[in-house]
């Protein structure tokens, strides 16, 4: 049997009282505390002993002052055990008859203010920072050129999940105030710090906590080597994956494979973009056909993007956009410039762009095209 563990602390951020009874649990328990950090403690084997422990806010003060306070707490019969993360001091008394460590509330209160305003500090810290960042990404994705694109571009897993942290942290931050706010009502009623408190709840309260960390941060951390492999790029020549367009020789009755000069595709997924094709398809005569498919983790990511080329086609190409319609599709645009056609296809979470470059036909395979596209929804 081994001699030393480390055990989950309970989740006692202003709850000490728990803390204190799940010490002396372990403690009767025949587990002696040597060590204690900031979600585990350790502990070594002994014999099962009735204790009392008392965490003591940690207070700033000299060293030779701390050695006197030291030397009256063992006089009392209390006698110093571990430092919990630099905010508490832990003692052990095994006199039942020893007086209590705290016998003045006042002064009681006005040590653990300290750590109130502190955590209060702490948290508004926080929440700056957060604001802070999210201020950064809001600015990122207003400032581009392509706002929707680069959203659905740049945003990774950590995005969802850090909305459900966002939701996490709110509510923390509600108990948080609340426990600050009764601790604040104690103190000022001159009540004693309370010595007990349902340790079992609290213990699975920091474990719940600590499994959700972890699962965050093992699905940041693992989610982009599952995703490797998943990014290729292959010559149109000797292509060996279905891509989500017609090739030029397809559209343009004048064309034939033959003619074409070069072509490549490539494909870079993302968390809500899992299939990005860039395909280049240039012929002879400096003619070409040029696609940007995004097949959409979301539907409703859709229409944003969609809605987005239609303000950026007319832009570029210089040209009038005219929606049509057409049953295989939730939206259709086509814009002429010269010989150049743009077409834009939505359907369901898949928008295509086409560019055709002195190609013809494009229009006239709608068609072709939906029934394309239904293959990779």
């Amino acid at each position: 049997m081994k001699e030393q563990k480390r055990f989950l602390m309970p989740d006692t951020s202003w709850d000490t009282g728990a803390m204190e009874a799940w010490l002396e649990e372990m403690f009767a328990r025949g587990w002696h505390l040597t060590e204690c950090g900031f979600r585990f403690a350790t502990f070594r084997r002994g014999e099962p002993i009735r204790v009392r422990c008392r965490m003591m806010p940690a207070a700033r003060e000299t060293l030779e002052a701390r050695q006197e306070r030291e030397e009256v707490y063992t006089q009392l019969g209390w006698d110093y055990l571990a430092n919990q993360a630099d905010r508490y001091h832990i003692y052990l008394c095994r006199d039942p008859a020893a007086p209590e460590l705290e016998t003045d509330p006042v002064a009681a209160a006005w040590d653990r203010d300290r750590l109130l305003r502190k955590g209060r500090r702490d948290l508004l810290l926080a929440w700056l920072a957060l604001a802070a960042v999210a201020a950064f990404a809001v600015y990122r994705i207003a400032s581009s050129e392509k706002p929707v694109e680069t959203a659905i571009r740049g945003v990774g897993i950590s995005a969802p999940l850090s909305a459900v942290l966002l939701v996490w942290a709110v509510w923390e931050t509600v108990d948080t105030l609340r426990r600050v706010r009764l601790l604040r009502r104690q103190m000022a009623a001159g009540l004693p710090q309370s010595h007990t408190g349902d340790w079992r709840r609290a213990r699975r309260r920091a474990g719940m906590v600590l499994g959700a960390m972890l699962l965050m941060d093992l699905l940041v951390i693992g989610y982009p080597f599952l995703r490797l492999g998943t990014s290729w790029g292959e010559g149109l020549d000797e292509l060996t994956h279905p891509v989500p367009c017609l090739m030029g020789w397809q559209l343009d009755e004048t064309l034939t494979e033959a003619d074409r000069t070069s072509g490549t595709c490539l494909m870079n997924p993302t968390f809500l973009n899992p299939g990005h094709y860039d395909v280049w398809d240039r012929y002879t005569g400096e003619r070409s056909v040029i696609n940007q498919c995004d097949i959409l983790l979301l539907s409703c990511l859709a229409e944003p993007l969609y809605r987005e080329w239609q303000t950026r086609i007319p832009v570029f190409a210089e040209a009038e956009l005219t929606e049509l319609d057409h049953p295989g599709f939730d939206g259709v645009s086509l814009a002429r410039s010269g010989e150049n056609t743009y077409l834009l296809l939505w359907q369901d979470k898949i928008v295509l762009y086409v560019g055709a470059f002195g190609v013809a036909g494009a229009e006239a395979h709608l068609d072709d095209y939906a029934a394309l596209l239904r293959e990779f929804q």
